[in-house]
């Protein structure tokens, strides 16, 4: 089709111009001609360089767009049709974008699973942080946050909530007489029973320091309470060393309550006096809310 606009319909203008001119105007008609091939060839050659240059540079512009949006599995079909330099270099800068996205997309993943490396960690480093390394428990950094939170979300609900300390007695002379060994050892041995009695998630067992523990319970009754303080002395006293046992204080979250941080104070204060009423009256012993209430009405 360019072949007859450039080179045929030209010739066939001239010729029949040439049958209706004399000889001396037949240079003037080869002028003509080359002309109108001069003049039909601009265009064509503009719809060519749009046909085959401008269509893969849109393309190319397209596939910008979309690494720019993040759709780094794309890729870009390679120009084939390769007629000179042009296409050639063409073809080169396809290659190169198509490295480029595949180069993207690989840094993309490694720092996504640095991002997430880095993620375990902080988790971790935050536990950590949380945790007392020998028991396994909480620590009390962790149970001043937690008991405040918990203190807040229960008077809002009006769930009940207890807070039991627990104090192992003898330890000292556990420390003295078989060792400070054997005491880490009793030690941990009793973060394993408290964690296991209560509930996990729902529950919250900590260590204060020393041989004081506890927990926070969270959504059971005080029957339900005390049941499980009596299951984690009678489970200690089958660990038999020397004359350890435990005295166990609980206190309950008052309903009416409406500030957090003061009725948290009161529930501290009030399992640390039953605790030491416990140890004070012959060790080895759970004090209940309503025992201590009972002790307090009679005295």
């Amino acid at each position: 089709m360019a072949i007859l606009l450039i080179l045929i319909l030209p010739a066939g203008v001239m010729l029949a111009l040439t049958e209706l001119a004399d000889s001396n105007s037949l240079p003037m008609f080869i002028c003509l001609h080359f002309s109108l091939c001069i003049a039909l060839c601009m265009p064509i050659a503009t719809w060519l360089e749009d046909w085959m240059v401008n269509r893969e540079v849109r393309k190319m512009n397209s596939f910008c767009i979309k690494l720019k949006q993040g759709r780094l599995d794309h890729r870009l079909e390679i120009y084939s049709n390769k007629t000179g330099s042009a296409t050639d270099e063409l073809c080169r800068l396809q290659h190169n974008l198509n490295w480029l996205a595949h180069s993207v997309a690989k840094r993309e993943s490694k720092l996504t699973e640095s991002l997430a490396k880095t993620q375990r960690d902080k988790e971790r480093l935050n536990l950590l942080s949380y945790t007392d390394h020998l028991t396994g428990l909480f620590n009390k950094r962790f149970f001043e946050l937690k008991l405040v939170e918990t203190c807040s979300r229960c008077i809002s609900c009006k769930t009940p909530l207890h807070l039991m300390l627990i104090d192992c007695d003898h330890f000292k002379e556990v420390n003295d007489v078989y060792g400070h060994q054997e005491g880490d050892r009793l030690l941990a041995e009793l973060g394993q029973i408290i964690s296991s009695s209560v509930r996990n998630g729902t529950d919250f067992p900590f260590r204060f320091g020393g041989d004081e523990f506890g927990a926070i319970l969270v959504g059971v009754d005080s029957t339900r309470c005390e049941q499980i303080a009596e299951r984690i002395r009678n489970r200690f006293a089958q660990v038999k060393v020397g004359k350890a046992s435990l005295s166990i204080g609980i206190s309950k979250l008052c309903y009416q309550a409406v500030d957090p941080e003061a009725e948290a104070e009161k529930l501290v204060s009030s399992a640390d006096k039953a605790l030491y009423f416990a140890k004070n009256t012959g060790r080895d012993k759970v004090i209940s809310p309503a025992q201590y209430k009972e002790i307090l009405h009679r005295a």
